[in-house]
């Protein structure tokens, strides 16, 4: 499903409406968004459930909480309100099941590539796959594919992509598309290396192609550059072959997503983009430069999302869920672990409040004796009898803890929604053809999502 039709003012109001419908949603459950699973004992959380769904979900086996979340049939009686609210975020939120995008906005101009080619030669079919992790492949692969059918579309012959790390998106928009290609990275190191994996798959490309096809190939440009402000990307200096290039965001952290939305908009020599938002609990909210909202319709709604729920709405339901209805939950007690040390900490000292940990491994076999001991030696302290007693006791109640971040993470694809929809409407605003597709798998890649901009 995409957000789209041929009048940009239906659009513009069905996107809206969407927004405004989501928004009010959340408004009547912030109090449940806004949950810190750290804080589950501090603050009582079971107790700021409504009665008829703490009865409905005390003995609830997480399995069937599972398959509620995804949409199975139920044997229980669930609360009239929380069927509500579960058919209006399913209603509501963009759709996460992925759709093949890639073929279907191809034009006539996307010719068959011939063997003598990196992206045919039946010899180099695992080229780009070297050095590239499962997910990352999965991403990159159909990420690829996007951009180089809306580059096609656009009529544009280059690319740029911010935060491109080792350098695999553009290899292969470069190498197997046949599109200049440039990479903006900020760590120095990744760059470097970035133009040694080039080098190593030019070398295994002489072996199987043409002298006249090696001398074709366009390698990508890796440019060290940390980026802080619309303004830089105003300044910068670009191969002589990149005078006008679409931008590519593959999960840009934070303001990053949003930076280049608004470079696409003011700068004529962007043709198109194509970004994938991440980390939105790190997005600027409340001083400029503002990464959320972006719209100025959203900026005049009671728009607010606080760090807890935009945190959330990063999580893999998906994956969350499959492993609920597996059964496969135990070591979600991590979760109660956490929750029962915090309230020995605060008990401490209110200092010591949210104090960071760095991971535990955690087991399914570990004692809270055991966490709770590596947890406080971090922290320069060390346990005593009561407070492992204590421990030992909330932990009775991890099925709880386990229920309350269920039920908020059933809420978080709405958060989702309603970030992704105003960058959307942000670029309708400024008279621009968007839309939105889930294209990842969402058990590989939870962010699925791809926004993609265009000049027409």
């Amino acid at each position: 499903m995409s957000y789209s039709t041929s009048k940009m003012d239906l659009q513009k109001d069905a996107v809206r409406k969407i927004i405004s419908m989501s928004l009010k949603v959340i408004r009547m459950y912030d109090w449940l968004l806004d949950l810190y699973v750290l804080d589950f004992f501090v603050d009582n959380h079971w107790s700021k459930l409504p009665s008829i769904w703490r009865k409905c979900f005390e003995k609830m086996d997480p399995e069937d909480l599972g398959k509620i979340l995804s949409g199975h049939p139920t044997r229980h009686m669930l609360p009239l309100s929380f069927l509500a609210l579960i058919k209006f975020v399913k209603a509501l939120e963009i759709p996460r099941i992925p759709c093949k995008i890639g073929s279907d906005l191809r034009d006539e101009k996307d010719e068959t590539l011939n063997s003598d080619s990196c992206g045919s030669h039946p010899k180099l079919k695992n080229l780009f796959l070297k050095h590239v992790k499962l997910k990352k492949r999965h991403e990159i692969s159909l990420m690829a594919d996007v951009v180089h059918s809306t580059a096609l579309r656009s009529d544009c012959t280059a690319v740029v992509d911010f935060g491109s790390g080792l350098g695999h998106l553009v290899r292969v928009l470069a190498y197997k598309h046949d599109l200049y290609a440039a990479g903006l990275e900020c760590q120095t190191q990744l760059t470097e290396e970035a133009r040694k994996l080039d080098l190593e798959l030019e070398y295994t490309v002489k072996k199987h192609l043409s002298e006249e096809s090696v001398r074709k190939l366009k390698r990508p440009s890796h440019l060290d550059i940390r980026l802080s402000s619309e303004a830089q990307l105003q300044k910068l200096c670009l191969p002589d072959n990149m005078d006008s290039y679409g931008l590519i965001g593959l999960h840009p952290c934070g303001d990053l997503g949003p930076l280049l939305l608004k470079h696409f908009i003011t700068c004529n020599k962007v043709k198109f983009i194509c970004v994938v938002g991440c980390c939105f609990m790190k997005l600027t909210c409340d001083c400029e430069p503002c990464g959320y909202p972006l719209s100025k319709y959203v900026k005049g709604l009671d728009s607010g999302l606080s760090y807890v729920s935009r945190e959330i709405a990063c999580h893999a339901i998906e994956v969350y869920c499959e492993r609920l209805m597996k059964g496969d939950y135990k070591n979600l007690k991590i979760h109660a672990y956490r929750a029962a040390l915090e309230r020995i900490l605060i008990d401490r000292s209110s200092k010591l409040k949210h104090s960071p940990i760095r991971s535990i491994k955690h087991t399914d076999t570990m004692t809270f004796e055991s966490y709770c001991q590596a947890a406080l030696e971090r922290l320069g302290l060390q346990a005593t009898p009561e407070e492992c007693a204590y421990g030992r006791a909330a932990l009775s109640r991890w099925a709880h803890v386990v229920v309350v971040y269920t039920l908020r993470l059933a809420i978080a694809p709405l958060v989702e929604t309603v970030i992704l929809l105003d960058r959307i409407l942000y670029v309708l605003e400024n008279g621009l053809w968007c839309e939105i597709y889930p294209v990842f798998d969402p058990k590989l890649s939870p962010r699925n999502h791809i926004i993609i901009g265009r000049r027409v």
